[in-house]
């Protein structure tokens, strides 16, 4: 009785076993298709977290999978179920992101880190969970209706999208592995579809058949895909900084939907110091200014440490950003040099006159499609009164909001700012403050108005001075290069005009053989903005200059009306340094040799009409591939017809036959060629409900009578031929 048991038990065992083993096996394409895509999709918004939640993400596709096999054959009971599942997970995701929201104490903070403006992007798991919990469910809903309700696998490619349209709102690259394995297991999916779609014949779904309908779809699908990509500008990042795919995560597709020409959001790491040429030469934006200088150097964002390679943007939260306006401006030039002035005032001191040196200028960004989420400007950007039109970063990033049409605000805006004048840099001069004498100075008062210089120029220090990564040798040699100066100011003069009078090159195709940034400074001598603003950065900081490294753009090019013109090979890396009782001034140590203008000529215009016209060329080639593969079989009809006629009577009966064998294991996805004449006239009749009698007989007389054709009999055969033809070539569909 014991041994019965056993058995039984055991049996039952097995059962459950392959009966698991059996769902595994119809899950497991799906399952792995889902698993890549959130694997993708959670590596971009926390790398450290993509395997685990991938893994959990595998064994909910296999739980809801196998639940709602349970429930698919009760429709109503299924839809109700479904409904009230799918609320439920949408007030857990909705609850997640409020209370993420109201802890950040920001409401905007669900959508900077989504966008991966928050730094602490990777420290968000309620928003991470509340992703996973309701993306999650949604991929898992589209891939089990249709890879097990409904065999669709253009349904299963909706799902495919996610990953690269979150990577590109990111700014992000994907991995071309991770790529590869998204469509590997979307191929996987198709095969399985095919082979399990109850809709078609039984004998059909046993493999994968590499037909005619199987080759015209992949070819139209290639096709589509193919003139897609070439023609749509796709979200691929082009270096605006030193020709650096990861510079400015420059992308020719507009985030909002724009065109083309958009630098996204702000990167959490500079560019890199040396890359391959991808410059593509076109106008971005252009500024206007009342400003009478030949330059202006307008800010992208600053950046705090240098990690030996790049640098790396901190304490970047939303937490620490604010509305910015004329109304509610930041602590900056005018307040600075007002504030010098009472203190000056108070002290007797009669040396300059600060307020003689602050030029209030106006200016204007714009362009047709370029559409930034920060704004472009020099430094001490004041923008206008609309409170909710901009917030403001620790490192100085001006982000633009625009509180009606979000998502479609194109670059045109207004504002003020305080120039950086030859006057102001004058006044600096003439203060003469090294920062132990400016810290005395400012210690000695007790005065509100110097209780904020103090403040500022602290904060300045606290943040602007680390110097990891400032070799002794840097020190040493920006020691030597000040040594001569009396103030901060000469000696971040100084550190600007070493690289301009000691041999350094501009050289943006140039590749070293080692590429730190002391091979730079004191051997190869070559290279490009950002090395050149990181070797004065470090330089600066290792003698106690308070510095930051800064991303933006040059304008030096006008246009005929006077503007200056922004393309994006004027991307530029530049530097800050806070001079005592001035402010943070801006210093360009790179050689001139960057501000080169394009040449303009009549071949242009001309060149961008044959760029739209090979696109056009693209779409006609295109669409003669799909149309060729579509009537192939017609085509090739037209070709055996034409080679009909160099033959003789005989060859030409014996082709003919052998044509309708052809067509009709085409159109029957069989194999006739062993039928006998009569099996075959047979087997067309009770199908096609037509024969071509006359060629068959003629094709027996031929081929077995040795009965040598006239030409009038073959074209009574080929006429009749031509009448059976299109049954001949097709099934008709029974009515």
């Amino acid at each position: 009785m014991s041994f019965i048991s056993k058995s039984k038990s055991d049996n039952e065992q097995k059962y459950s076993l392959t009966a698991l083993l059996g769902k595994i096996s119809l899950y497991i394409c799906p399952m792995l298709l889902g698993a890549s895509i959130c694997f993708s999709i959670i590596y971009t918004l926390s790398h450290d977290e993509a395997i685990p939640y991938t893994m959990m993400f595998f064994v909910m596709e296999f739980v809801l999978f196998s639940f709602f096999d349970r429930i698919k054959d009760k429709k109503i009971l299924c839809v109700l179920i479904y409904t009230l599942l799918l609320l439920v997970v949408t007030c857990i995701s909705v609850q997640l992101i409020y209370t993420g929201a109201v802890n950040s104490g920001d409401w905007r903070s669900p959508m900077l880190w989504f966008y991966g403006l928050d730094e602490s992007g990777t420290k968000q798991p309620l928003y991470l969970n509340a992703v996973f919990i309701g993306g999650g469910f949604f991929i898992i809903s589209i891939l089990y209706y249709f890879t097990q309700v409904r065999y669709r696998t253009l349904g299963s490619m909706l799902c495919i999208l996610f990953p690269f349209v979150i990577y590109t709102r990111r700014s992000a690259v994907m991995p071309e592995l991770m790529i590869t394995v998204i469509f590997v297991c979307y191929l996987a999916v198709v095969v399985h579809n095919k082979l399990l779609d109850p809709s078609q014949p039984t004998k059909n779904r046993t493999l994968i058949k590499i037909d005619r309908s199987y080759i015209i779809t992949l070819a139209i699908f290639v096709s589509v895909i193919g003139t897609v990509t070439m023609i749509v500008r796709k979200p691929v990042y082009i270096s605006l900084l030193e020709k650096n795919s990861s510079s400015f995560d420059y992308a020719l597709t507009g985030d909002f939907g724009i065109s083309r020409g958009s630098a996204e959001i702000y990167s959490r790491t500079s560019s890199q110091r040396y890359s391959a040429n991808n410059y593509t030469g076109e106008t971005l934006f252009y500024f206007n200014t009342d400003g009478s200088k030949d330059e202006y150097y307008l800010r992208r964002q600053s950046y705090q440490n240098f990690n030996g390679d790049v640098w790396e943007a901190e304490g970047y939260s939303s937490r620490n950003s604010y509305f910015y306006s004329e109304r509610n401006p930041e602590y900056s030039t005018n307040d600075i040099l007002n504030d010098m002035q009472s203190v000056l005032d108070d002290n007797n001191i009669d040396i300059v006159d600060p307020q003689n040196y602050i030029t209030v200028r106006n200016g204007r960004v714009y362009g047709e499609s370029f559409n930034p989420m920060y704004l472009p400007s020099p430094a001490a950007t004041i923008t206008d009164d609309k409170i909710l039109q901009y917030i403001k970063y620790p490192q100085s990033i001006v982000f633009r909001i625009d509180t009606d049409n979000y998502k479609n605000s194109v670059l045109d805006d207004s504002f003020k700012f305080y120039d950086q004048t030859d006057e102001l840099y004058t006044y600096a001069q003439k203060l003469g403050f090294k920062s132990e004498d400016y810290i005395s100075f400012l210690l000695q008062e007790d005065t509100e108005a110097s209780g904020r210089l103090f403040e500022d120029y602290y904060t300045a220090m606290e943040t602007y001075t680390d110097a990891s990564y400032v070799s002794d040798e840097i020190t040493a040699l920006a020691e030597q290069v000040t040594a001569t100066a009396e103030s901060d100011f000469e000696k971040a003069a100084a550190l600007e005009q070493y690289f301009q009078i000691n041999g350094y090159v501009y050289d943006d195709e140039y590749i070293p053989e080692d590429q730190s940034i002391e091979y730079f400074i004191f051997e190869g001598k070559t290279g490009v903005c950002s090395s050149y603003a990181t070797a004065m950065t470090l330089m600066a900081r290792g003698i106690g200059l308070p510095s930051r490294y800064v991303e933006g753009f040059a304008a030096f090019e006008k246009t005929d009306e006077g503007d200056f013109l922004i393309r994006d090979k004027y991307a530029h890396a530049f530097v800050e340094v806070y001079i005592p009782g001035a402010g943070w001034l801006t210093f360009d140590p790179t050689v001139s040799d960057y501000r080169e203008i394009p040449e303009e000529n009549d071949t242009s215009f001309f060149t961008r009409i044959l760029g739209t016209m090979s696109r056009f060329l693209v779409v006609i080639i295109v669409a003669v591939f799909v149309i060729f593969s579509w009537l192939s079989d017609r085509i090739s009809e037209c070709f055996f017809r034409l080679r009909q006629l160099l033959r003789d009577p005989k060859q030409r009966t014996l082709r003919l036959y052998a044509n309708v064998i052809k067509l009709i294991n085409f159109s029957a996805n069989g194999d006739y060629s062993s039928y006998t004449v009569k099996m075959l006239r047979d087997y067309v009749y009770s199908t096609r409900g037509v024969v071509p009698e006359k060629l068959l007989q003629l094709f027996e007389r031929t081929a077995f009578g040795g009965y040598e054709p006239t030409n009038e009999e073959y074209r009574n055969a080929y006429a009749e031929y031509k009448k059976c033809y299109k049954y001949l070539r097709k099934i008709p569909k029974k009515k």
